[in-house]
């Protein structure tokens, strides 16, 4: 049995248990996983991140979120959705380069008022592997200066077993492993 996994609305749930096997999409192939352990990540100060001071019109830059980082070994996931607590306009990449919830020409950010529409914040939920490390950029769309631009985050981290199998499609894994969930965690 398989099973795509996608944020769902309602309370977050953790893409998969101790145990399950997962495959995650890095860019060209399918990459296969079992969760080792698993735990929650609250909505807390440690994981609310300040951009500083911005001035009306303009943006921070982007700022890596390094008390993101994870460890290469053993690989560890993060699963988090995130929500804006100031009036700011926040981008989000997964990496240095690669940007989330994007269009062709376009790219879509959260606000404040993100949380009102989406009381979840299913719409926010992303997924970082091992050595990626999130990204903001925070735009103040206001005529007057922000002295503080905060975002927080929450969710699950996962810590993996490296199974040593790749896939270049999600049929050729299905074929081999019995039960798997499919995660996409690049771009396609």
């Amino acid at each position: 049995m398989a099973d795509r996994y996608y944020a769902k609305a309602g309370p977050i749930e953790p893409i998969a248990l101790p145990d399950e096997t997962i495959c995650i999409w890095v860019p060209t192939k399918w990459v296969a996983y079992k969760v080792e352990y698993l735990e929650p990540i609250p909505r807390s100060k440690p994981l609310v991140f300040d951009q500083g001071a911005i001035a009306a019109g303009s943006t921070s830059g982007d700022t890596k979120l390094s008390n993101l980082k994870l460890t290469e070994e053993p690989p560890e996931l993060l699963q988090l959705r995130f929500y804006p607590i100031d009036d700011i306009l926040v981008t989000l990449k997964r990496g240095a380069a690669d940007y989330r919830f994007k269009f062709k020409e376009r790219i879509a950010t959260a606000d404040r008022f993100t949380l009102q529409i989406d009381s979840c914040l299913h719409t926010t939920e992303f997924v970082v592997l091992k050595t990626d490390e999130p990204h903001v950029d925070c735009e103040n769309p206001s005529d007057y200066d922000l002295a503080q631009s905060r975002v927080a985050f929450f969710g699950f981290r996962c810590v993996l077993v490296d199974l040593n199998r790749s896939y270049k499609t999600s049929e050729e894994a299905k074929a081999e492993l019995k039960y798997v969930t499919f995660v996409a965690a690049g771009g396609m």
